[in-house]
């Protein structure tokens, strides 16, 4: 075959150029493309790794093409040379496009894709992303993503502080043996870590006395011959006021002493109000049946506690007693008669009888026994963690429970604004506390006025810079209260908290705190599957199952139709081996009897059927 062309001005002068189809010998125009490269070694370059492979399209690729096409044997004979060579040549051996070798290429190091953030509404359906599922990790790590398996935080602080709610405050509602108070225990434990100061006000079944002494915490007792507990002492913020008062003396400049008085009158007028407000408080739980504190009864008390700091040799550092105060509105004094609005001496006592006779009562009898002597134990504000337990007290003496309780709750914030008077002045680091108030229903049950007392508390958390951790089992707690105003109150602690945490609660549950919370019908199914209890029998001898919803929780930041957060706590290994959340203590010995006759069973080939029925 022959064909006339035109060559490129690549050196060849204008003529005939003739393809034949004899391939012995490539024509002169199939010489210009391919060159004169020795494709023969070129060949031999590339399989050793020596020499990169030409451009397929190249002249030299279509020259080593043709080359191999021509002389398949020599090829394979150069491959088969460079697969003899040594791993740490050919390991070790790169070009300007990279390593060679299988896994080479042009890049030694592969860079990260491009990542791309959007909300579930906009990428709604890119799978397998079909819905959002957010897992907050800012703040105490509590366990992971019930679905996704991320690590999930569950910190009040640090929710208020990523503005995720409105205030550090938790409310949670669990039924018994679920993990509650071991989602309380991990969240306090992580407020020490983060150097905040744990605050467990009235310890009812000492469940957090343990994590409290392995963190070098302050543990106080208090009930039936285990310590004491005055209503009148100043606490924390009256030993506050004495370092104020002593900086004030020693300062010398006017705006600074003008500073601290200011501070200290504060300070004085609440912790005169405190404690009128501690005794009014009493008092009412002694008049459970009857009425509640008077004004001009309120009015005696406020006038006698005055008289005794002014004239009976009283202090902050050495605070009267409750008989103190029972013998000098007893004594009375034209101050008291005016407010009593009586001119005689009997008049006055007959007014003041009821007054008295509950005084009496709290210096006397159980009430007695804790209150009618000084602080056996006064709050330290240094203490990494503080628990005042009260599991000694009679469980069935509500009223004693709830007295201690209250008295607990406001011993501790007197020792919050202790600290922020500290720090108002400059005589201390700011303070955050995070307070846990368990067993809610035992004392929002106690008696009329106790809700109102408790939604004071919660009234005060963000202003005071204090977290809140409110827990009980069910909303049904906040309505078995009195009154109806006692309810409409106590279920506004759910309205007002954070974030609300339930754990596995009943369908009938679920239904009742539609009204402040709302459940998707997943969220729903999702929480009343958890409080069903574990399986009868296992798969296996010697199984032995957990409740299906133990650890398991649902975290809600908002009121809406916003989904929760469905979390599984997990706890470490030094929570394991310190047994710090084990509530079953008193039930080792029957539990280890119960594996050990597990093991009997098995040594004797018992069937399942025998060892499950014992």
């Amino acid at each position: 075959m022959t064909m006339t062309a035109d060559r490129p001005d690549s050196g060849y002068s204008d003529g005939d150029l003739h393809f034949e189809t004899d391939t012995a010998q490539p024509s002169a125009f199939v010489r210009w493309i391919i060159g004169d490269t020795d494709y023969a070694a070129l060949a031999a370059a590339v399989a050793t790794g020596d020499a990169e492979e030409p451009y397929k399209l190249s002249r030299r690729g279509i020259g080593l093409t043709r080359w191999r096409n021509e002389n398949p044997v020599s090829n394979q004979a150069f491959i088969q040379e460079a697969a003899s060579d040594q791993l740490w040549r050919e390991s070790l051996s790169s070009t300007t496009r990279g390593l060679k070798g299988a896994g080479g290429g042009r890049m030694a190091t592969v860079p990260a894709p491009i990542e791309y953030e959007a909300t579930s509404v906009q990428m709604c359906g890119l799978n397998p992303w079909a819905i959002g599922a957010a897992a907050p990790s800012s703040g105490t790590i509590v366990g992971q993503h019930a679905i996704t398996g991320n690590a999930v935080s569950c910190d009040p602080f640090a929710y208020f502080r990523d503005k995720l709610i409105g205030n550090p405050s938790m409310f949670v509602l669990s039924l018994p043996g679920l993990g509650k108070s071991t989602l309380i225990r991990k969240i306090l434990l992580g407020a020490c870590g983060w150097g905040q100061t744990p605050i467990v006000a009235g310890d009812i079944k000492g469940e957090y006395v343990k994590l409290t002494r392995l963190l070098g915490g302050q543990v106080i007792t208090l009930g039936h011959g285990g310590g004491h507990l005055n209503p009148l002492a100043a606490g924390a913020l009256g030993q506050a006021v004495v370092r104020a008062i002593a900086a004030r003396d020693e300062a010398t400049d006017p705006a600074r002493i003008a500073e601290l008085d200011e501070l200290i009158d504060v300070a004085t007028i609440t912790i005169s109000t405190r404690q009128i407000n501690a005794v009014c408080a009493l008092v009412e739980l002694i008049r459970y049946d009857t009425h509640s504190v008077k004004a001009f009864e309120n009015s005696l008390i406020g006038i006698a506690l005055r008289e005794l700091y002014a004239n009976g040799g009283f202090s902050y550092t050495h605070p009267p007693l409750l008989k103190d105060l029972y013998a000098r509105i007893d004594a009375g004094s034209p101050a008291m008669l005016q407010a009593a609005y009586k001119t005689d001496r009997d008049g006055y006592r007959e007014a003041i009888t009821e007054l008295m006779q509950a005084l009496g009562a709290l210096t006397s009898g159980p009430l007695g026994d804790i209150f009618a002597d000084h602080t056996t134990e006064p709050i330290d504000l240094d203490a990494p963690m503080i628990c005042i337990d009260v599991s000694s007290l009679d469980r069935g003496d509500t009223t004693l429970k709830a007295a201690v309780m209250l008295s607990c709750w406001a011993d501790a914030y007197g020792t919050v604004e202790a600290a922020h008077l500290l720090a108002d002045a400059g005589l201390d680091r700011q303070r955050l506390f995070l307070m846990a108030l368990d067993e809610l229903w035992q004392v929002i049950g106690a008696g009329p006025g106790m809700v109102a007392r408790v939604n004071e508390i919660t009234r005060l958390n963000r202003t005071d810079a204090t977290g809140l951790l409110m827990i009980t089992h069910t909303g049904r707690d906040l309505e078995t209260l009195p009154t109806e105003a006692d309810i409409k109150t106590a279920k506004g602690f759910i309205d007002r908290a954070g974030m609300v945490v339930c754990g596995g609660l009943p369908i009938g549950e679920v239904e009742r705190l539609s009204g402040e919370l709302k459940f998707t019908d997943a969220e729903a199914g999702m929480v009343t599957s958890w409080s069903r209890g574990a399986a009868l029998r296992g798969s296996e001898r010697r199984t032995v199952r957990n409740p299906i919803g133990r650890g398991k929780f649902l975290i809600k930041v908002a009121k809406d139709n916003t989904p929760g957060i469905p979390i599984q706590t997990i706890l470490t290994d030094v929570e394991y081996d310190t047994g710090v959340h084990d509530t079953n203590a008193r039930f080792a010995e029957y539990f280890a009897g119960q594996h050990h006759e597990l093991d009997d069973a098995d040594a004797y080939g018992n069937d399942s059927e025998l060892v499950g029925a014992r």
